[in-house]
């Protein structure tokens, strides 16, 4: 299983996850906006040191969650 919009998230709970957030616009905002890129190419979120994810590299599957929910939102607004 596999989506266009959504390059490496591959697990039928990421694509659930994604429509539950669809509707959540703040939450997914929020996570696109925290869960960036550092100069290394790593999140910088998940890198974060005590996260037991000490070089998570970007996106993350966090990331690539959140944008598939915002594109998912755009659809169902029809844009």
């Amino acid at each position: 299983m596999g989506d266009p919009d959504a390059p490496g998230l591959t697990s039928p709970q990421h694509f659930r996850l994604a429509d539950e957030l669809a509707p959540m616009v703040e939450v997914w905002e929020r996570l696109l906006t925290l869960h960036l890129p550092d100069r290394t190419g790593r999140c910088r979120t998940c890198t974060q040191g005590g996260t037991g994810l000490p070089g998570t590299a970007w996106p993350c599957a966090l990331h690539g969650i959140a944008e598939l929910a915002r594109r998912r939102h755009g659809r169902a607004q029809g844009a």
